[in-house]
This record gives C-alpha cells, sequence and structure tokens, in this order.
C-alpha cells in the first residue's frame, strides 16, 4: 500500500513539473477581451489563477455540502452511539448470564432490545434471558418472532425444542424438530433429538413416522439401525394389542437389527419354546451366542433339549459355544452343564479356566458348590470358597455406564437415570458383603 501511494506522488510530482519547464521554456501571453477591456496575462500567471478559481470553487462546493448534510450527519453520528451503546449492553448482558445473574441479564437486553430492535442477535439473547430467568410466555414469544427471519429462524426452532422438551411435551418437541429439520437437516444435535425424541415418544405408544429423507441421509447406519430396534422393542412392551404371529415378526426384526439385545433372544426363545418350536430357537441361540455369550443363553438352551439326559444337554451345550469356546460366558454355560450331569472333571476343568479371567463372586459359588458335591465329606474345601466368594467384590452383572447402577436384567431406559440403551453385561465390582465368622450368612445368588 505505502508503495502505491509514493509511485502516485511520484507520477504527479513528475507531471508538474513537466507542465513548470513548459512554461519557462516556451513564455507567452493570455490575451482576451473582456467588456471592452483588452487584458495581456503571461501564461504561467494565468495558470495560477486558473489553479486559484478551481480551489475557490472547490472549496466553496464541499462547504455548501457539509452545511446540507449537517443534518443527516448528525442523526448518523446519533444512530452510531446508539448502536455502541446498544453493542455494549449486549455484551454486558452476555456477561451477566455467564456470571448467572439471569434478572439483571435480563434488565439490559431489554434496553438493548430499544436502541438495537432489528438487530437478530438481541432477539436471541433476550429471548434467552427470559428463558433463564423463569419468564416462559416471554421466551416462547420471543423465540416465535424470531422464524420470521431466516437467520434466526433455527435458533427460534431451538429455543422452542428445549422449552417443550424440559416440559416432557414430546408431542409438541416431535412439531418444532420436524419444522427445525427443513432448515438444517445435517445438523447432528438435531439428529440426536430427533431420535431421542422419538425414543420418548415410543415410551408411551406414540410411533410417529420417522424422515426418512431427511434423517437417513446424514445418520449412520448402525446408528439408524440401533434406533430402530429401540422403537420396535417399545412398541412391544407398550403395545398390549399385538398378535402371537406380530410380536414374533417384532422379535425377529430386532434381533436383525441388534442381534446382542440378550432380553429380546431370550422372549423370542421362550415364545418358541412354548409352541414347540425347538429347530427356531435352536438357530436363534446359536446366532446370538456367536455375536454375544451369555449364561441366560445357556439355561434356554438347557431349556430347548429338556427332554435329553442330562449327559447328552452336556455335548450339545458344546455344539453352543463352538464359535465362542474361549469366552468366559461359555465357561460359566458348559461348568453349569457338566455339574448338572456330575461330570466333576469337566467342570474343574470349565472352572478353572472360568476362573483364569478374574476371580469372580459367581465362579467362587460355582467351584464352591463343586466342592460340595464332589466331596460332600470334605467341607473345609467347599468352605475355602465360600469365604473366597464372599470377600470378591467382582462379578458379571448388569450395570448403566451412566449412573453405574445395577440391574438382575437389562433394560433399553434406564430406571435409575433414565438414560437409554447405556445398560451392558459386564464385569463390575460392588461393596462387599458382611461375613459373620469365616462363612458368608447366605450364599450369592447367580446372576442371570
Amino acid at each position: 500500500m505505502a508503495l502505491i501511494k509514493g509511485l502516485r506522488f511520484f507520477i504527479a510530482l513528475s507531471v508538474v513539473c513537466i507542465i513548470g519547464i513548459l512554461i519557462t521554456s516556451y513564455p507567452g501571453e493570455v490575451k482576451f477581451e473582456w467588456f471592452g477591456y483588452f487584458i495581456s496575462i503571461p501564461i504561467g500567471l494565468f495558470f495560477a489563477c486558473l489553479v486559484v478559481i478551481f480551489a475557490f470553487i472547490t472549496s466553496v462546493h464541499n462547504l455548501w455540502r457539509w452545511v446540507w448534510n449537517l443534518p443527516q450527519n448528525y442523526l448518523t453520528h446519533l444512530q452510531k452511539k446508539r448502536v455502541l451503546k446498544g453493542n455494549n449492553l449486549l455484551i454486558d448482558g452476555l456477561s451477566a448470564i455467564a456470571a448467572g445473574q439471569n434478572q439483571e441479564a435480563k434488565e439490559v437486553i431489554s434496553v438493548a432490545c430499544e436502541l438495537l430492535p432489528e438487530n437478530p442477535l438481541t432477539q436471541f439473547i433476550a429471548a434467552q434471558a427470559s428463558y433463564m430467568t423463569g419468564d416462559e410466555e416471554a421466551a416462547t414469544r420471543q423465540y416465535l418472532a424470531m422464524q420470521k427471519d431466516k437467520r434466526t429462524s433455527f435458533l427460534g426452532l431451538r429455543g422452542l425444542i428445549l422449552q417443550a422438551k424440559a416440559r416432557e411435551d414430546y408431542k409438541l418437541t416431535q412439531e418444532y424438530i420436524t419444522k427445525a429439520l427443513t432448515v438444517r437437516p445435517d445438523s447432528p444435535w438435531l439428529q440426536d433429538e430427533y431420535l431421542l425424541n422419538t425414543v420418548h415418544l415410543a415410551q408411551k405408544g406414540i410411533f410417529p413416522k420417522t424422515e426418512k429423507n431427511k434423517i437417513t441421509k446424514y445418520v449412520s447406519k448402525p446408528q439408524w439401525s440401533r434406533h430402530l430396534a429401540m422403537l420396535n422393542w417399545l412398541k412391544l412392551q407398550n403395545t398390549n394389542h399385538l398378535t402371537s404371529n406380530e410380536k414374533e415378526k417384532l422379535h425377529l426384526k430386532i434381533f436383525d437389527l441388534a442381534p446382542e439385545w440378550t432380553a429380546n433372544v431370550q422372549q423370542l426363545v421362550e415364545h418358541y419354546i412354548q409352541h414347540q418350536l425347538f429347530s427356531k430357537a435352536q438357530k436363534i441361540l446359536m446366532d446370538s451366542f456367536k455375536h454375544h455369550p451369555h449364561r441366560v443363553l445357556g439355561l434356554l438352551w438347557d431349556a430347548v433339549f429338556h427332554e435329553m439326559e442330562v449327559v447328552d444337554r452336556y455335548r450339545t451345550m458344546e455344539k453352543l459355544v463352538a464359535d465362542q469356546e474361549d469366552h468366559p460366558e461359555s465357561q460359566y454355560c458348559l461348568a453349569s452343564s457338566a455339574m448338572k450331569a456330575q461330570l466333576w472333571g469337566q467342570a474343574k476343568e470349565h472352572l478353572d479356566r472360568l476362573l483364569s479371567y478374574g476371580y469372580t463372586r459367581t465362579g467362587c459359588n460355582l467351584m464352591a458348590e463343586l466342592m460340595e458335591l464332589q466331596y460332600p465329606a470334605q467341607f473345609d474345601l467347599a468352605r475355602e470358597w465360600w469365604q473366597r466368594a464372599s470377600q470378591t467384590s467382582s462379578d458379571y452383572e448388569w450395570q448403566c455406564n451412566t449412573c453405574y447402577h445395577h440391574f438382575d436384567n437389562w433394560q433399553l431406559v434406564c430406571s435409575h437415570c433414565q438414560s437409554i440403551d447405556h445398560i451392558y453385561w459386564q464385569e463390575t465390582s460392588s461393596l462387599q458383603r458382611h461375613v459373620k465368622g469365616d462363612i458368608e450368612t447366605a450364599r450369592i445368588c447367580q446372576v442371570v
């Protein structure tokens, strides 16, 4: 920039110098007649007069423009001061909100709205201040007003969504989310809110039509499959008029979308066992155990072959766990089945492998039971394992990964903290039980 200015000055100076050289090198006079007078002026003086006259006319013109624009300039100055004051108030309002002084923020922003009525930012901050001070009506009115401007329509809808969600009015929340999807369908926050709200509606028995074109385009396929599994599961739990075939179809859909949901597999297999469809039950259990081994699947497998001898049931259990033979849950199933068949050697082998993954209450309890059954006269062997079980805090349980609450059975929605799909079968640690003497007063029940 400085180089360009210097170049311009150099060119202008050069032009002036050239004109000066021409005037001095070629002197002359300018003669003209005006009102009967003959006037003769040297050429240099003539150019000087022209410059003076031009400068005078320019000064008069600028003075006239300044006087003419004086009222408008004064109004512009006042408007700038107004905008500056309004912007300062906006900053003060945001600072008050950050400091938790919501009432002060509301008062400051109300003045800023008067100074900056057309500024969309003031509307948004005013709505936020009203919402944080508990003035729901004012906040709703301001959020609705923001929808008139395309620039702030999504912000207004976001505020309305949060308001409706806080009131647990999930139907109204769904309406606002649907409108917001037309503005920003690619918003990750909006996608999560849509999925979460439809689950809340499903809990109440309301199943809105999925926005396939607006949601599935941006949501990952695994996330969408998981969401559909949740809706189908809630439909099973909250709908009483479904026929047996309809329930079976829903269970199969859930199994395709979330094969690791043991509770779904359990209900489906129990349905097959009740209707003596044992081949279907076997197939579902085999497929499920491959995805997510769990001891309850072993109990169901044992129930499918309940007419067999216990030794033969143990052999079939080996087929069930063949693809997941090294998994702790597989060793648990094999050990339990071997104990029922009184195959003490195999049971000991599987329990040793189970405990090699780490001592748990359930594993120690099984070993104590095995010692009692195998060596009924040697109580000290079982006593040692009962004592070890009472001193072991680790065990496999259903636990919520949000609130860390333990459950006896899987739940889609945590009854303790209301988090969704956060309960998993995992090794947990809980408070050790009170022990009287050397042996626990009550044996620890197996958690299934």
